[in-house]
């Protein structure tokens, strides 16, 4: 495992037929929600949701530029230095138990303090791979005041330097969140304690799932450049699934399917109550399937999923859920 985190994507139409569902936000909420459940507003990536208060974040990842990008809270503590210090050590000995490829000796290749670049900044060149010694991987540490950020990137060693450079330049534009922040609406990717000040230039991703809700509702939000636009929707791709027989051994009732316009974008809405002969599921999607190679268009997965019943409760808070979905920039 990369000692910087490596998150998979999820998968939307497995999730369907496989009774998971595979599956911060606008200024007004357009539909309401229980008023005993206060909404809270969540950036992820270029976009933006609001959320009842009792559904918490379960999981968050993203990546830019072909980096991933981590954020961790730091413990309160007069000795912060000895805390990033022990971090930092620690990070370097899960990458010296890496295997190094057979031609190389260990698997760190250099240590560079960067703290007279940006802010206090550590970075580490190692062989992640243990095939090849032609990749080389970057890990790097930015302490951001109360957050600290882990940058990691790989790519052709002969591109070295080449890749740490794309890394500093996220490391500078990285802005943590305070309660007073005035938060941009332009060139803005957002994390869950800061974002990053930079436009979109290629390789982004984003991802959050909540969970905690009175209904038992999983939300999962995921946005994704695309580089093939799919010819075949939501829709069609799951009607195909359900008349070829994939789903064999599941009833699918499909309760919703249409087309759906959030915030100017045309997506495709699915909802589904799924029984097999243990259990029986709803689950909700909205799907685009994007334009290429865009970051105001990317692929955008809204999924909800959770057991059977109470149906249009769920559905009063999925709708209020699509309606408050829309791009930080608009």
């Amino acid at each position: 495992m990369n000692p910087f985190q490596h998150f998979l994507r999820t998968s939307v139409l497995l999730g369907l037929l496989s009774l998971a569902a595979a599956c911060h936000a606008a200024e007004k909420l357009r539909t309401p929600m229980n008023n005993d459940d206060p909404i809270i507003t969540h950036h992820i990536g270029r976009f933006m949701i609001q959320v009842p208060q009792s559904m918490k974040v379960a999981r968050r990842s993203a990546s830019m530029r072909a980096r991933e990008i981590e954020e961790l809270t730091w413990s309160p503590s007069a000795n912060h230095d000895l805390v990033r210090e022990s971090l930092w050590k620690s990070r370097l000995q899960e990458i010296e138990h890496k295997t190094p490829p057979r031609s190389e000796q260990k698997t760190i290749t250099e240590i560079r303090p960067l703290s007279s670049e940006v802010r206090w900044t550590q970075a580490v060149s190692y062989f992640g791979d243990s095939m090849t010694n032609l990749r080389i991987f970057w890990g790097v540490l930015l302490d951001a005041g109360p957050i600290a950020v882990v940058i990691t990137a790989k790519g052709k060693t002969e591109l070295k330097e080449k890749i740490l450079q794309k890394s500093l330049d996220i490391a500078r534009a990285y802005r943590p969140i305070y309660p007073a922040t005035l938060l941009p609406k332009e060139n803005a990717f957002y994390l869950e304690h800061g974002f990053i000040a930079l436009p979109y230039a290629s390789q982004e991703e984003a991802y959050a799932r909540f969970e905690g809700h009175p209904l038992g509702l999983i939300l999962r939000l995921q946005t994704n450049e695309t580089h093939e636009v799919e010819e075949h929707g939501l829709i069609e791709r799951t009607a195909a699934a359900i008349t070829s027989g994939f789903a064999a051994g599941v009833d699918i009732e499909r309760l919703r399917s249409r087309k759906r316009t959030l915030a100017g974008i045309v997506g495709e809405e699915e909802v589904d109550q799924m029984k097999s002969k243990d259990d029986s599921k709803l689950s909700f999607a909205w799907i685009y399937t994007g334009k290429k190679d865009s970051g105001d268009y990317p692929e955008i997965e809204l999924t909800m999923e959770s057991a059977d019943g109470q149906l249009e409760e769920k559905l009063k808070v999925w709708d209020a859920l699509l309606n408050s979905f829309e791009p930080v920039a608009q």
